[in-house]
């Protein structure tokens, strides 16, 4: 917690911070896709390493040591795999919402369309024996 004697000050600083808050949809998509790629690389390297670092003395030390790393590599890749489920998720129901929302307008343009449709044939007075080519009807 921030040590600020002047109470008008600290209030400022927590509002700036709130305003400054980053949101999901901030995130550049695609450097975040990125970064994902990146890391799930580096985790497949450094399981590789602890792997490959298998000593002829395998002493209790070292096993604890990769099993400590293993652990924690573990939770890692957890918590990067649910933030891509999460992101995919996102995707989709964006991508949902988006479409919807198009689908949504264009039955709106129909719908009027059609009601001015209606109202001009209801205003345009029908003449009989007319066929509209010049031509009488007799």
């Amino acid at each position: 917690m921030p040590n600020v004697s002047n109470p008008a000050v600290a209030a400022e600083n927590a509002a700036r911070r709130e305003r400054e808050k980053l949101k999901p949809e901030d995130i550049d998509s695609d450097w975040l896709d990125k970064l994902v790629t990146r890391l799930f690389g580096e985790l497949d390297r450094q399981i590789k390493q602890v792997e490959g670092s298998r000593p002829a003395n395998n002493d209790a030390t070292t096993r604890a040591s990769d099993a400590r790393t293993l652990a924690s590599l573990e939770r890692t890749l957890e918590r990067l795999a649910r933030a891509e489920r999460e992101r995919a998720s996102q995707r989709i129901s964006k991508a949902v919402s988006t479409n919807g929302n198009a689908l949504d307008e264009i039955e709106r343009k129909i719908t009027r369309s059609v009601e001015i449709e209606v109202s001009l044939a209801r205003s345009t007075p029908v003449v009989r024996g007319a066929s509209g080519d010049g031509k009488s009807g007799a």
